[in-house]
């Protein structure tokens, strides 16, 4: 019995990192081609050095991270690569030792420490509507540039982070705080220059392309094989990963005779059921449970209990692939002393057919939500290079 397994496809990722290199079709040198990858939190637990590595070959030069140790992990893979630390740190030792171009938050945080930012790269950070980290007026940021200067301290970049690009809302805020941002950039560099700017994550840059006075983009879950929010489809982008459990047991279930915790499920009628060894142990997030579809054997079946290690799927009725994404989807019975299901089978919980932005739509959580949890100490984990 095989257990549980989670796939990665690092073909994919090279496949998106080009795609969006070459989408940008801007005049480039080779450290400079237009896309900053973010690989934040181990490549958004992909990896960070298998991700980077498959980006690179890609033709990406430029990665983000909010980690030191992860800065450091890129710079020893690389060192033809730029690397920008997007969290506030004062570990100025470090980040010369290790050509980190690093965030300038404040107008306050250069005045404190100015004498040690020599020989460093620094990018300004404009809170936004974020409002996490950086400066928060055009006062601001005109004070830190004329201070930098004085002080012969490197600017070459400006950057933010858009808080609303997920979101399609009646206010439009995401349209808001993005004027507001281009407004800013078009008064800032009347008067001063940059050699970097950047803003846009994936959702932004998916909504409008790259955005006036940009160098960059700085796509993250673009770059991992699925869409941002459901308003941009794009066959080009490859989803990366398989996620997948095995068949352990098949138990016929009398009506009202129930299964799991607490008698999670109770058919009205007799029901044939498989249990699967991955629950929310394995990092399987509950809203991915109960309710939504599972592939087996090419047909689509529905999770109907979660439990830590296992989770089960009611067998004795399913929907045909073809059918798959149909709005009307017909629903095909079985008699339960024939099921097409079998001990041993493989399940599929995320695949090509059950990418992680459909669930995103049915308010599962983000793409990076439902990344981040997978459990590599009890997942087989296998990499497609």
């Amino acid at each position: 019995m095989k257990g549980a397994k989670l796939t990665i496809n690092l073909l994919a990722l090279q496949n998106n990192a080009k795609y969006l290199v070459d989408n940008i079709k801007r005049n480039s040198t080779e450290n400079n081609n237009g896309v900053i990858a973010m690989v934040k939190n181990n490549a958004y637990n992909l990896g960070l050095c298998e991700a980077v590595e498959s980006f690179y070959d890609g033709g990406i030069r430029f990665f983000a991270t909010t980690s030191i140790k992860e800065c450091k992990a890129i710079r020893d893979m690389y060192s033809d690569v730029h690397i920008l630390c997007v969290n506030p740190n004062t570990e100025f030792d470090f980040i010369r030792e290790y050509g980190i171009t690093a965030t300038l938050p404040s107008f306050e945080y250069i005045q404190e420490n100015h004498e040690k930012m020599k020989d460093i790269s620094w990018h300004i950070e404009w809170a936004g509507h974020m409002r996490r980290s950086g400066c928060r007026s055009e006062t601001e940021l005109r004070n830190i540039l004329e201070f930098a200067k004085s002080k012969d301290i490197e600017i070459e970049g400006l950057w933010t982070h858009f808080s609303w690009a997920d979101t399609f809302d009646e206010e439009k805020n995401y349209e808001k705080e993005r004027d507001e941002w281009i407004a800013l950039l078009k008064n800032i560099t009347k008067d001063y220059s940059f050699k970097y700017i950047h803003s846009q994550n994936s959702a932004s840059f998916s909504r409008d392309g790259i955005l006036p006075n940009h160098t960059h983009i700085r796509p993250g879950i673009l770059l991992y094989g699925y869409y941002p929010h459901d308003r941009y489809e794009n066959d080009k982008i490859i989803p990366s990963i398989e996620l997948s459990g095995e068949v352990i047991s098949i138990i016929k279930l009398s009506a009202g005779e129930s299964i799991g915790y607490c008698s999670s499920f109770v058919p009205t009628e007799d029901t044939l059921v498989a249990v699967v060894n991955l629950g929310y142990g394995d990092g399987l997030l509950r809203k991915r449970g109960i309710g939504h579809d599972v592939i087996i054997n090419d047909k689509k079946y529905k999770l109907v209990s979660f439990m830590m290690s296992h989770t089960v799927v009611k067998i004795d009725e399913y929907v045909h692939m073809e059918d798959s994404f149909d709005a009307s989807e017909k629903i095909i019975s079985v008699n339960i002393e024939n099921s097409e299901v079998k001990i041993g089978d493989t399940v599929y919980y995320y695949n090509k057919e059950l990418p992680l932005h459909e669930f995103t739509k049915k308010g599962v959580g983000s793409c990076s939500e439902q990344m981040s949890p997978l459990n590599y100490s009890t997942l087989e984990v296998e990499y497609i290079r």
